[in-house]
């Protein structure tokens, strides 16, 4: 008897077999990511901060003249408008 590789039987037997294919991780998108420097950070409070003190500065100043009036019509118009939608 000659053995000189496999027989034709046996491939059969081969072609079935499951192959372990090597763990391949799923590619790792990066994330898209901010930063922001403190100074930036810095710069946008107080722009903030001004904004918001400029405009209390001058309703103080208009209720310690007595100027400041306050429009009831306009209050309730917004109050509706606010609920309606």
């Amino acid at each position: 008897m000659r053995i000189d590789g496999q027989q034709p039987v046996q491939r059969k037997y081969d072609v079935n077999k499951v192959y372990q294919q090597p763990s391949v991780k799923p590619p790792s998108f990066a994330k898209d990511e901010l930063y922001i420097s403190n100074e930036a950070k810095v710069l946008h409070e107080n722009a903030q901060l001004n904004i918001r003190e400029k405009k209390l500065l001058d309703i103080k100043k208009r209720i310690d003249a007595g100027e400041y009036q306050i429009d009831a019509q306009a209050i309730a118009k917004k109050i509706s408008q606010f609920y309606s939608n």
